[in-house]
């Protein structure tokens, strides 16, 4: 393959066992590493990719796609397909489990990494601001913080109350875990021995709710309650991410997720002020608005 036909799939850093921090991007690594895909994965973690990418944003040639759905029917086209072994009825199967697994889980995720004010100040938003550079960390972290309170908005109008949010999230959880639980009984993966779009979708969901140590976690220590469900998260930890490290990479101990917000928040004004006004006074000597001597 010519470096102009490299498949490149760009990401947010993972951690604490995961492939990435982000769900989407989580469901895209999987699945280019199970469809054995030779992409070459990028981080966004530089000034450069940071400005140009968001994650996941998968790029070959001329093309460029930006959700895990438009990824994966691009990568059907060239035959890298998760679900060739699948018969018509289990294709159906797939597609209808999936499609509920995202419209009950992606609330559930949404809500507790980044509508939840606790969990968003106090582990999200500083994660976010350690892992990127500025300004691009605060740039991300707001946006997909407000597409998250957009989407739970939407789903829950009339409901200012942010605890009565919280119980209803509670029951989707509750009772989508179960049907999965169920779904999946005591099988390797959800269509027998061989992992499937669909696995990789439930395991990009309910894996950062086992694995993150997060300040309000009523809703993500549901998922103990099914063992078969932890079971098939350490079935796939062990057979595609056996060399991720369990330890934390960014938020190295307590007392770092207790920091300020307030504290980095001025840390980065400064800096960027700082910046900005280093850019306004180059642009007034290069111009003749002051006189270098006067420097």
């Amino acid at each position: 393959m010519s470096g102009t036909d490299k498949f490149q799939l760009f990401v947010y850093d993972g951690d604490f066992g995961l492939p990435s921090f982000d769900v989407e991007c989580s469901k895209s690594i999987l699945y280019t590493i199970i469809a054995q895909v030779p992409v070459q994965k990028k981080l966004l973690n530089s000034i450069k990719n940071c400005a140009f990418y968001n994650g996941p944003c998968f790029v070959h040639k001329n093309v460029k796609f930006n959700t895990f759905h438009e990824i994966v029917l691009y990568l059907k086209t060239l035959n890298y397909d998760l679900d060739k072994d699948l018969s018509p009825k289990q294709r159906s199967e797939s597609f209808a489990i999936t499609n509920l697994v995202d419209s009950k889980l992606k609330p559930v995720t949404e809500f507790v990494f980044y509508t939840d004010q606790r969990n968003y100040h106090e582990f999200t938003k500083v994660w976010y601001f350690k892992a990127l550079p500025m300004p691009f960390n605060q740039i991300h972290a707001s946006r997909i913080q407000r597409r998250a309170e957009d989407l739970i908005e939407s789903l829950y109008p009339n409901d200012v109350n942010m605890e009565v949010v919280k119980d209803y999230i509670n029951v989707v959880a509750r009772e989508c875990l179960s049907s999965l639980s169920t779904r999946l009984g005591t099988s390797m993966y959800f269509f027998g021995n061989t992992p499937t779009t669909l696995d990789v979708v439930v395991y990009s969901y309910i894996s950062p709710l086992l694995k993150l140590p997060l300040p309000a976690n009523s809703i993500p220590s549901l998922v103990s309650l099914w063992p078969n469900l932890c079971d098939f998260v350490k079935r796939i930890d062990n057979n595609y991410f056996s060399d991720l490290p369990k330890e934390p990479k960014y938020i190295k101990n307590e007392t770092q997720n207790k920091n300020s917000d307030d504290e980095i928040s001025y840390v980065a004004i400064s800096l960027l002020t700082f910046s900005a006004m280093s850019l306004v006074v180059g642009f007034a000597i290069s111009r003749g608005f002051i006189s270098s001597n006067f420097m």
